[in-house]
């Protein structure tokens, strides 16, 4: 038996929190329907520690986005699953929103349901209130939200998409996590090595300069480096900030944008990882958006858009105008070049099996996997990789002060 933390509803829409026993989840739930509390979010108390915190954490912080305004992503994801089950316990659109601004602990999230509320009740719909704030609530978010009320089941599609939203937050999160260690491990890298450049080498330096001696060319080029350092580091910090400059401002240029977007595909390894990812994202949002009721041509126009990438948006660009000719998804999919045969085989085969949805989401999955693991693959080999190179770069260093230390120990010997 486990213990459950529990948050609910009573039928006065009152909120009330507590714990239960029970074997699984599903039966935690039922115990709090048997109270008469409708259950917006039940999780083990073992869940609570964590075995992976730190990494976590981390996520978290490089997710976060200071002073915007904006809801951050898992706020979204518990507010669209916690009204997906307040609507489905029979709550009215008004009420349950009112429930969740009141247990909201984020005054950013709390002050956007607030006016959204306000928006219902002056006559608008849901999806256009949603609509009013794009920072927080994509394109893709607020049409799932209008198919949704169009067909009558909003609850269903607040479902669907809380569940495409913590999928697309977990693989962030598993991407984020995976790269941590090898960005700290850089970062000491880079900050040992300007600690022997900059406090270090300059004493050597000095003692060479006063005995006079010979220095080999990798002392003298060591030595010039550590002066360049010292006497022009502002030319360092100002280079560092030109090139981040000019770099964004050349990705407002879309030949340049093209051309970077189609290097990131076609990097050696990195590339591949890339192709996985944008698989995956595509896929999930394409299925998602059909399983809400989204008509397809709508859907293939909302997931150009989020696609991040100027080659894969041209491509399924391409698939939105074949398919408004009556072609299919797979056959233009194949002649782009730029999706992996078996996502194509697999789209193929929903397509003549008329579940096109249901075998994306299935590719989805097969992508997400596959980033996970080459995730953890290249993590796994590129933590001993930097090893090795800090350990040239700091065997290089020794060997240039040692020569002339040799050097000069024969000089005084002599």
């Amino acid at each position: 038996m486990e213990q459950f933390l529990y948050t609910a509803v009573d039928k006065d829409g009152n909120e009330k929190r507590g714990q239960v026993e029970a074997l699984t989840l599903n039966d935690a739930v039922a115990k709090i329907r048997q109270m008469d509390f409708f259950p917006v979010d039940v999780s083990a108390l073992r869940d609570k520690k964590g075995s992976n915190f730190l990494a976590v954490l981390f996520a978290n912080l490089l997710s976060m986005r200071l002073g915007t305004g904006k809801v951050k992503p898992q706020d979204l994801v518990i507010f669209t699953r916690q009204l997906s089950v307040l609507l489905d316990a029979g709550l009215p659109l008004v009420r349950g929103l009112h429930t969740l601004r009141k247990q909201s602990r984020f005054e950013t999230m709390s002050a956007k349901i607030n006016d959204i509320i306000g928006l219902i009740e002056s006559g608008k719909p849901f999806s256009d209130a949603l609509a009013n704030y794009p920072e927080s609530f994509s394109k893709v978010y607020v049409n799932i939200v209008k198919a949704g009320e169009s067909g009558g089941a909003l609850d269903q599609v607040l479902r669907r998409l809380a569940d495409y939203l913590e999928r697309n937050l977990k693989l962030a999160q598993r991407i984020q996590s995976a790269l941590i260690y090898p960005a700290l491990v850089m970062v000491i890298s880079v900050g040992i090595l300007g600690f022997i450049i900059v406090f270090v080498i300059p004493r050597f330096m000095q003692l060479f300069q006063d005995t006079g001696i010979a220095l080999p060319l990798l002392t003298r080029m060591l030595l010039g480096l550590s002066n360049f350092f010292l006497t022009h580091w502002y030319l360092v910090i100002i280079g560092i900030i030109f090139i981040g400059v000019s770099y964004k401002m050349l990705l407002r240029n879309y030949t340049f944008r093209c051309a970077n977007d189609r290097l990131k595909l076609r990097i050696p390894v990195v590339g591949q990882l890339n192709q996985k990812i944008i698989a995956a994202r595509f896929a999930r949002t394409l299925s998602t958006l059909l399983g809400g009721g989204v008509p397809i041509l709508r859907a293939l126009e909302l997931t150009k858009e989020v696609s991040g990438n100027e080659i894969i948006a041209m491509a399924v660009a391409s698939v939105h105008d074949n398919v408004r000719e009556g072609g299919f998804i797979s056959r233009v999919l194949e002649k782009t070049d730029v999706f992996p045969p078996l996502m194509i085989n697999m789209i193929a085969i929903g397509e003549e099996s008329g579940a096109l949805d249901k075998m994306l989401s299935k590719v989805a999955d097969t992508y997400e996997e596959e980033v996970e693991i080459t995730t953890n693959t290249l993590t796994t080999l590129l933590e001993p990789l930097l090893v090795i190179i800090m350990g040239i770069v700091v065997g290089i260093i020794v060997l240039s002060m040692f020569f002339p230390l040799i050097a000069l120990i024969q000089t005084l010997t002599n």
